[in-house]
């Protein structure tokens, strides 16, 4: 079975680039296999893993409810959808990459969802890690992964908003409909002169243990800026050195305490 590392957080606070860089370490250097799930509603994980998304889950869903001509004569719903979502995801070199799409619009997608749900759990077998970057609220974790996440970690910057919305999201967590082995947070944009006085207070409030610091990168932030995909990144980043140290001993914790 899969360990599964789930990494969320608001927008703008580096979650997206925390995943890809995740995904590269495990993928590049460990030699693992990955599964990647793009589960923001904005889903940039594919642009900064280098890969082209032509379709999402989002699309099939559409597709199967609302064009239900679209499927073929001799095929159930089921083996339809199934079959959809395996076009949907993008093989690559290590890993390959599932884009959720945008949140559902009205209507019933408890069949589709139900689907989806089964469809993951069997896939993770077939991959030692998968990776999920979440939205802040954590919509497509609570209703598609059932079962464990053995690594949950959240982003944020190192400020007193930055805390409070921390606390949110922790405070969410732990209303999922799953169980969470292991949480942390991770601090990212961290200035020169470190975590502020103020800011570590707040900090202590959110009810998670600080797993990693992550100093401010101007390698990140050009690639970023280029469009550049973050596998390109030099392997003496600051920030790679710090998501290497994170992942490798939040996952060996994890294990060990499975």
């Amino acid at each position: 079975m899969a360990f599964r590392v789930a990494i969320c957080g608001k927008g703008g606070v580096g979650k997206t680039t925390f995943a890809a860089l995740t995904v590269r370490y495990l993928a590049r250097e460990l030699k693992k296999t990955v599964l990647a799930v793009d589960a923001d509603p904005n889903a940039t994980l594919g642009a900064m893993l280098g890969v082209a998304v032509d379709a999402s889950v989002a699309d099939i869903r559409e597709e199967t409810l609302e064009k239900k001509d679209s499927i073929p004569s001799g095929m159930s719903k089921d083996q339809f959808i199934e079959f959809k979502i395996q076009q949907c995801i993008a093989e690559e070199k290590g890993f390959d990459l599932l884009t959720m799409g945008r949140p559902e619009g009205p209507g019933c997608y408890c069949f589709v969802n139900a689907l989806l749900r089964r469809y993951l759990e069997r896939a993770a077998e077939d991959y030692p890690f998968v990776v999920i970057d979440n939205e802040a609220g954590m919509e497509h974790l609570s209703r598609r992964t059932d079962g464990a996440v053995d690594l949950l970690l959240v982003v944020t910057e190192p400020t007193v908003v930055g805390a409070e919305s921390a606390k949110r999201i922790a405070d969410l967590a732990r209303k999922l409909r799953i169980t969470v082995k292991r949480k942390g947070l991770v601090l990212n944009r961290v200035p020169p002169e470190g975590v502020a006085e103020a800011v570590r207070g707040r900090l202590e409030g959110v009810g998670l243990d600080v797993v990693g610091e992550i100093p401010q990168d101007d390698e990140v932030a050009r690639c970023s800026a280029n469009g550049e995909s973050l596998l390109e990144l030099p392997a003496e980043s600051r920030m790679l050195a710090v998501v290497r140290e994170v992942i490798d001993r939040e996952v060996r914790r994890g294990k060990k305490g499975a």
